[in-house]
């Protein structure tokens, strides 16, 4: 069965901690869609599709942490930009969940697309400005790039 949301290696922005985090929210992004596909099935761990919207929710907070804190360490000139942008996308995520929590809307694979889609832009738009910031202030040294 093909993933909900598959990764492109085009969206590595060659910032391990970073990548390795972006990996993890299409995970949890994957195992709602999958609980959402057949709601009898709990996933791997046992969560039911609210949990893992819970999950997907706290971990998208601590990317933007540490995404924020990479911008600041590195001098990112947009970093302001970028902070209002992690701002309205967590207000965006939680008054879906209180949506979702209230009745008003279902957490269906409609609903889920729009998670899909805001993470996918972020992703290959404004976090790959950060890669080509890093990539062209640092190109002399490579090591810079940890984190």
């Amino acid at each position: 069965m093909k993933a909900f949301l598959e990764w492109r290696d085009d969206w590595f922005l060659g910032i391990g901690r970073i990548d390795q985090q972006h990996l993890g929210l299409v995970d949890l992004v994957n195992r709602v869609a999958t609980s959402l596909q057949d709601p009898r099935q709990p996933s791997a761990n046992g969560s039911d599709s609210m949990d893992l919207m819970l999950k997907l929710q706290d971990q998208t907070r601590r990317h933007f942490r540490d995404e924020e804190a990479f911008m600041l360490e590195h001098d990112y000139p947009a970093r302001v930009s970028h902070h209002r942008e992690h701002a309205l996308l967590q207000a965006e995520l939680q008054a879906l969940i209180r949506e979702i929590e209230e009745g008003i809307r279902e957490l269906d694979l409609e609903t889920l697309k729009s998670l899909k889609h805001w993470l996918i832009d972020h992703v290959i738009d404004s976090d790959q400005a950060i890669a080509r910031y890093v990539e062209q202030r640092y190109r002399t040294s490579p090591d810079a790039l940890r984190f």
